[in-house]
């Protein structure tokens, strides 16, 4: 099973990805990575933890996702 997965919100223009490995959750807005994230975490994790996790996590969506990370230039 890979590590991270990306799956449509049921809340409009929204994604969800999750790191299944640490068992963390990321809801953000279409195009608005940055500005919009918000992570939860069913465990207990230490924060130096979730913040290698979230920047692991960004860096394989900006690789793999990146039109739904970033604005498109139109």
């Amino acid at each position: 099973m890979e590590r991270f997965k990306i799956e449509a919100s049921a809340t409009p223009n929204h994604w969800i990805c999750t790191d299944t490995t640490n068992r963390i959750v990321c809801v953000f807005e279409n195009g608005k990575f940055n500005e919009t994230q918000k992570f939860s975490y069913s465990q207990s994790v230490d924060f130096q933890a979730l913040a290698k996790s979230a920047r692991e996590m960004g860096d394989w969506l900006k690789a793999n996702h990146y039109e739904k990370v970033f604005p498109s230039k139109k």
